[in-house]
């Protein structure tokens, strides 16, 4: 087994025997077998009283329950967030939008943090120097762009091909572009704990307050003013009731990712000749790779509090048809190498990657709206 250059990724993309690469992953908890890890948790319902997302799977024909520790889009913010990570510390560079609020405090959105990508609302509601950004040339190539023609996207964002994106928040043409990269976590056997939840307050104040936490008045027990109970702004005792959510425990926990060939090859670049086609296929495939390996490469996962896993083992391989299988390795130094080198030929192939970033800023009406989230919604208790 040979760690993944670039040569044989693009041998194995113009290859056409291979439909995906595979990772495949199984991890304990940290705590060791038996220890208890905390899914995210969703509303219960009267059919499902469960707080966890819960189903049956088979595997080598037979049935065993997972409980989901993260799904896809968690898994693909993870990367993103690893991605941004090295782009803001120097360590690799990619194309990028990013829109800054130079208030006080300030505020950062970027292409691997805004929700919806190259067609998120925070573009539509940005300028660049004085104009509205989807009346850019770079706006309007984005509304045109197509699986038929993503140059723009190749371009400018391509993190809205390897993770997909949608633009849905304008009116007519709402183009899809669906994601490349998939990834997902799972525990085996899952059994649900129990737990009781409390607070000690380590003066054990009592009485109430009236008036809200940043300006409260002291009431103590029986006044005669109405007032609320000082458990509501973090004061006095709060014994034990309700069970809450106990977590699980589960036999082992598995991560599956895959990187779609196939959904790769659909998409098209335009003008672009055979060569460069695949400098940019063999491009977004390496940063898909990139992702992953700084997002999951490591030791472990920390998923939140109460849910750390280990790694035991781990596979990355193209799969074909018939069972056609071949390993590769890639760490995460590795995987870096293999961008840069991506990104090296998509330059000299004339793909016209623009690494140097689109700084853009709020329209008025945003930056209102970004000031009032920054400052007041949370004691205003919006």
């Amino acid at each position: 087994m040979t760690t993944l250059t670039l040569e044989e990724l693009q041998r194995t993309i113009a290859d056409g025997r291979f439909a995906v690469a595979r990772i495949t992953s199984t991890y304990e908890p940290g705590g060791g077998p038996g220890s208890r890890l905390y899914p995210p948790t969703f509303p219960t319902s009267r059919d499902d009283p469960s707080p966890y997302l819960k189903e049956p799977r088979v595997v080598d024909g037979q049935r065993r329950e997972v409980v989901i520790l993260d799904q896809v889009p968690s898994q693909a913010n993870r990367a993103e967030e690893a991605l941004l990570r090295a782009w803001q510390t120097g360590t690799l560079q990619m194309p990028m939008l990013r829109l800054t609020y130079q208030g006080d405090p300030g505020a950062v959105i970027t292409s691997l943090t805004a929700p919806h990508r190259a067609f998120d609302a925070y573009w539509r509601d940005s300028l660049l120097g004085h104009e509205s950004f989807d009346r850019t040339e770079v706006g309007k190539a984005f509304q045109a762009a197509s699986l038929q023609d993503a140059t723009a996207l190749l371009r400018h964002d391509p993190g809205s091909l390897v993770y997909g994106a949608w633009n849905s928040y304008r009116a007519g043409r709402q183009a899809k572009f669906p994601r490349i990269y998939v990834s997902e976590v799972v525990g085996w056997d899952p059994e649900e704990g129990s737990r009781k939840a409390g607070r000690m307050d380590p003066l054990n104040l009592v009485g109430g307050r009236s008036g809200d936490a940043e300006g409260w008045k002291y009431l103590a027990p029986g006044a005669k003013e109405k007032g609320s109970k000082l458990s509501e702004i973090g004061h006095g005792n709060i014994m034990a009731q309700n069970p809450a959510h106990g977590g699980v425990t589960i036999s082992s926990a598995s991560r599956f990712a895959t990187i779609s060939l196939t959904a790769l090859d659909r998409i098209g670049f335009g003008s672009y000749n055979g060569d460069q086609a695949l400098a940019a296929r063999a491009y977004l495939a390496a940063f898909a790779l990139l992702g992953d390996r700084l997002a999951f490469g490591g030791a472990g996962l920390w998923l939140r509090s109460g849910c750390e896993l280990v790694r035991q083992q781990e596979t990355l391989a193209w799969i074909g048809a018939g069972g056609l299988t071949k390993t590769f390795e890639l760490e995460r130094s590795e995987a870096i190498s293999l961008y840069l080198a991506a990104l090296s030929a998509a330059q000299a192939a004339g793909l016209g990657l623009e690494l140097a970033p689109i700084e853009l800023h709020p329209t008025p009406e945003l930056a209102k709206a970004i000031v009032f989230s920054l400052t007041k919604a949370e004691s205003t208790g919006v």
